[in-house]
C-alpha cells in the first residue's frame, strides 16, 4: 500500500510539472504572436495621451505667461502721436475709489462729491468737508478681467477708467464728462472700437504729454489718445 501512494503522489507532482511546462509553453507562444502585449500597448497610448496633455497644458500656461511678460517696446506703438514714449506710474485725481464684485461684472465708484468737485472743476455746491464716498455701481454684460485708472493730456480732465474684458475688448469711462452729465448717469461709455486682444495698459508720456497705451497679446501697442478722444466726440 505505501509504494501505490508513493506512485500516485509522484504522478500528481508529475502532472503539476507537466501542466506548469504548458502554461509557460503557451505564454512564449501567445507573446511571440503578439496577444500579451496589447495592454501594455495600451499603457503605452494613455501614457502619450497623458504626456501630450501635459505639453499643451504647458504650452498653454506658457502663452498666458508670454502675455504677462511682453515687456514694452516704444516702436511697437502702430498709431503714435509723438516720439520716444517713456513710462509713467499711473495717476489721477483723487476722490474715486474703485471695487469690482465676485461676479466680475459689477464695478462700484465711491465718490467724494467735494474732492471730485474741486479735481474736475464740476460747479458743484458741495460741502468742503464733506469726506463721505457714495457708492455707485456700474453693471457690465461681460465680465471683467482688469481695471485701469489713468489719463491723458496734461490735466485732470483726460482722466479716464479702462475696463478690459475677458474677450479681450476695451470699455471706458471719460471720467469728467461723465460726472458733469450727472453723478447719477454714471456709466461705461462703451466699447473703444478698433481694440481687440488687449492684455495690458500702460501710462505713458509723449512730448511732455501723458498718454494710456494698450498692448495686444502679440505685442502690438496702440496710443489711446486718438481712440479715446474720437469715440468722446461721437458721443
Amino acid at each position: 500500500m505505501e509504494k501505490k501512494k508513493n506512485r500516485t503522489g509522484l504522478r500528481v507532482f508529475g502532472g503539476i510539472l507537466v501542466g506548469i511546462a504548458l502554461c509557460l509553453i503557451a505564454g512564449f507562444v501567445l507573446y511571440n504572436q503578439g496577444y500579451v502585449t496589447i495592454n501594455a500597448n495600451n499603457a503605452e497610448k494613455d501614457k502619450v495621451k497623458e504626456e501630450t496633455k501635459d505639453e499643451e497644458k504647458g504650452k498653454e500656461t506658457t502663452t498666458n505667461n508670454n502675455y504677462n511678460n511682453l515687456g514694452f517696446d516704444s516702436s511697437k506703438v502702430t498709431n503714435a502721436n509723438g516720439n520716444n514714449y517713456t513710462l509713467t506710474v499711473s495717476s489721477h485725481a483723487s476722490g474715486i475709489n474703485i471695487s469690482l464684485d465676485s461676479t466680475r461684472t459689477k464695478v462700484t465708484l465711491a465718490i467724494n462729491n467735494a474732492l471730485v468737485n474741486e479735481a474736475y472743476a464740476l460747479g458743484w455746491i458741495t460741502n468742503s468737508n464733506n469726506y463721505v464716498y457714495d457708492p455707485h455701481e456700474i453693471t457690465f454684460s461681460k465680465k471683467i478681467v482688469d481695471i485701469f485708472f489713468g489719463g491723458i493730456g496734461q490735466d485732470a480732465s483726460g482722466d479716464v477708467i479702462l475696463f478690459l474684458m475677458e474677450d479681450g475688448t476695451v470699455e471706458y469711462i471719460p471720467l469728467k464728462a461723465a460726472l458733469s452729465a450727472g453723478i447719477e448717469n454714471l456709466k461705461s461709455y462703451g466699447t473703444l472700437s478698433g481694440l481687440s486682444d488687449v492684455v495690458k495698459f500702460y501710462q505713458a508720456n509723449a512730448n511732455n504729454s501723458i498718454t494710456i497705451l494698450a498692448q495686444t497679446k502679440d505685442g502690438t501697442t496702440y496710443d489711446l489718445s486718438t481712440i479715446i478722444n474720437n469715440a468722446s466726440n461721437n458721443q
